[in-house]
């Protein structure tokens, strides 16, 4: 499969990623707004918080390789201060709070770049020895295994299985499909045996 780059990726990202011996990501697929490209969704004390990650004026259409991050309002500052406010609380935040607080620390140059910095956190903390190559590939020529997830509907799922629930910090009701920090906080390496599950049903 090849994938979109994404900002710390959804579950559903992970559990087809899994399946894979190379993450495999395009750096010649175009540009598109409110995408996982470029937000996350976590679980706040209230409802379901967007981070985002705004970046220079592009049109629709430009290649995500010269896709420039805006950091002129500090952005990253502010996101970091509404992920530890969300998971401060959480079993596993301070094991792993230095390795994902670096992540908005930095200022990176370019969309791929930080992109590919948070995958590499979130592989490192789940455990899980995967390569991520990032290549040119053209959609014509590789349309049969291009695989992207909605960041509009994030209850919309590659696999259209259900979730594996967990335990969550606020409210009553489950929210699947999170940003994978929320699973990382909650669950700790353990998250990896839960993907490994949803993974398995993915191939029933």
């Amino acid at each position: 499969m090849i994938f979109s780059s994404n900002f710390f990726p959804c579950i559903d990202f992970f559990r087809f990623a899994l399946r894979e011996e190379i993450i495999t990501i395009n750096t010649l697929e175009q540009y598109k707004k409110q995408s996982y490209r470029t937000r996350a969704y976590i679980l706040g004390p209230h409802q379901v918080e967007t981070i985002n990650v705004p970046v220079k004026k592009y049109s629709n259409n430009e290649l995500i390789k010269n896709i420039a991050i805006d950091y002129s309002e500090n952005w990253n500052t502010k996101a970091w201060k509404t992920i530890e406010n969300s998971y401060k609380n959480s079993p596993y935040f301070e094991y792993f709070e230095d390795y994902v607080s670096k992540v908005f620390a930095k200022k990176y140059d370019n969309l791929l770049d930080l992109n590919y910095h948070s995958m590499t956190i979130c592989l490192k903390l789940l455990k899980i020895n995967k390569t991520i190559c990032q290549e040119d590939f053209s959609y014509y020529d590789n349309k049969e295994r291009f695989i992207s997830f909605n960041a509009k509907n994030r209850l919309e799922n590659s696999d259209k299985l259900p979730f594996e629930p967990y335990f969550q910090n606020f409210g009553n009701k489950f929210e699947p499909n999170l940003s994978i920090l929320d699973m990382l906080f909650m669950n700790g390496t353990s998250s990896v045996d839960l993907l490994s599950i949803e993974n398995q049903m993915v191939n029933i």
